[in-house]
């Protein structure tokens, strides 16, 4: 059909076991709170044997004086606080269950015995594939100008991979599939006002922003959990059914400030920056959180002060290097990522961990000996790593089934979404939606740690992977 290409595959489903506490980026395991009328910031921190600051920092911008109560908060799980958590394992799902969201009499429960109903929106061009005039010799050019299907397909292919072993694994699931431009509006309204529509478990849409705010309006009039997996977009998380995939800055910035404190509390830490508009709230941020720790730690404005650079490498420490310069394009990055590897060997005894973009290591004339010598680390929610087993097996499936290599980012973002949401919904009916991380779905490559602002707000998605070059491979660090 024109509108939209339907494929439904029967499957059965297994539980998967519910745990009462999640667990964040870097192993750091993560317990959940409610606070009582009268309780204080101090009293919960002796309650789990923790300071207050162990909690502020896992709960970017609590201070004692705006806790409140009613509010859930995180609380890191210590060998010293264990036991709290066990004793308490049935409290705190009941507190993850309450009605933040209203419950109509139609929306479904955990049942394994069910089927999910699943709408997926991506723009497949289906109804041009008869106008497609590919050679080897202008393939990757049409690819490139007009066919934006050929990055979306990896999408839809790594969707079948998981639908394959969902299937095995006794899971039963209809799966829709609308074929829509990623902007075409109108083709998209078409799809919400077809009957089956209502009746979705989850929409996950490939669109972009006008024809995302029409599925997410449709999503929250029906109470459907709906997941946006590309978009940067903050603005988006104004809807409490949406599920942003992509991890914002902020999480990245934690994510590395946590390993910098975890790993090297004594490091000098160094922020390298160009004064561009673009990073001015990441670099704040930075800043923010360097204050409260114990880490010595400046800044540098390559622009104004690259020579002084090396003056802030200390002897007989960790330095630890940060980027945040982006010159906006491939060429200017490669260039520039020359220059400051170059300036290190000022100083050749110096201990230096370099956090940089994950492009770096794609750069055609780069000396990879640099990389390596500067201990290269950078941070992704989203990684083909060949040392992960879940990775591995869903390479072995995709040759078979499709002929060809995944690429780089949709193939197992498509796999990822569908075996963690669709095993979460059945597996915890609306419950999921009060608290998306019950569910821990050991077969997905990179998995998901989902977080939001408050009960009116959407879910972001937190989970980001350090990765370090280590003889010239490239391994997670945790």
């Amino acid at each position: 059909m024109k509108n939209f290409l339907q494929i439904i595959c029967c499957l059965f489903f297994s539980l998967f076991s519910l745990v009462a506490f999640s667990q964040a980026t870097n192993d750091e395991m993560l317990g959940l709170h409610k606070v009582s009328k009268g309780e204080t910031l101090y009293r919960i921190s002796r309650n789990y044997f923790l300071t207050e600051q162990d909690i502020i920092e896992v709960n970017p911008g609590l201070t004692a004086a705006n806790l409140k109560a009613d509010q859930t908060i995180k609380i890191p799980i210590t060998v010293r606080n264990k036991h709290v958590f066990e004793e308490e394992k049935e409290e705190m799902v009941k507190v993850s269950s309450n009605a933040l969201y209203p419950k109509s009499n139609n929306k479904k429960k955990a049942d394994k015995q069910r089927k999910i109903n699943m709408a997926v929106f991506m723009p497949l061009n289906y109804d041009y594939v008869e106008q497609l005039t590919f050679t080897k010799f202008n393939i990757d050019e049409k690819k490139r100008q007009r066919y934006k299907c050929f990055d979306y397909i990896h999408f839809y292919e790594g969707m079948r991979i998981a639908l394959n072993n969902l299937e095995k694994a006794g899971y039963k699931i209809d799966c829709y599939v609308y074929d829509v431009a990623d902007n075409d509006v109108q083709k998209v309204q078409e799809a919400l006002n077809s009957p089956e529509m209502k009746d979705m478990d989850i929409i996950i849409p490939l669109v972009f922003k006008q024809p995302f705010s029409l599925i997410a309006d449709f999503a929250k009039r029906e109470e459907i959990p709906v997941v946006n997996p590309m978009s940067n977009d903050l603005s988006i998380l104004d809807n409490n059914y949406v599920f942003k995939i992509q991890p914002s800055p902020a999480a990245e910035v934690e994510t590395i400030i946590r390993y910098i404190r975890k790993n090297y509390s004594d490091a000098n830490v160094i922020v390298v920056h160009d004064a561009s508009a673009g990073i001015k709230t990441t670099l704040d941020y930075y800043q923010q959180l360097l204050s409260k720790g114990n880490n010595p730690w400046s800044v540098v404005d390559y622009n104004k002060q690259a020579a002084k650079l090396s003056s802030k490498l200390k002897d007989g420490k960790k330095n630890i290097v940060i980027n945040l310069v982006d010159k906006g394009n491939s060429r200017d990055n490669e260039n520039y990522s020359k220059r400051l590897l170059s300036s290190f060997s000022f100083k050749k005894d110096v201990d230096i961990i370099l956090f940089a973009d994950y492009s770096w290591i794609e750069f055609p004339h780069l000396d990879y000996t640099l990389l390596e010598r500067y201990n290269y680390h950078f941070t992704l929610n989203h990684f083909n790593d060949y040392t992960n087993l879940n990775f591995v097996n869903f390479v072995k499936d995709y040759r078979e089934n499709f002929k060809t290599e995944p690429d780089r980012t949709y193939a197992t973002l498509g796999h990822d979404i569908v075996m963690f949401f669709v095993s979460s919904i059945l597996s915890h009916g609306e419950d999921f939606i009060q608290n998306p991380n019950l569910n821990r779905v050991d077969k997905v490559i990179n998995s998901f740690f989902f977080e939001r602002k408050d009960e009116n707000s959407g879910y972001q998605n937190k989970k980001t992977t350090i990765y370090e070059m280590e003889n010239y491979q490239i391994r997670a660090t945790e």
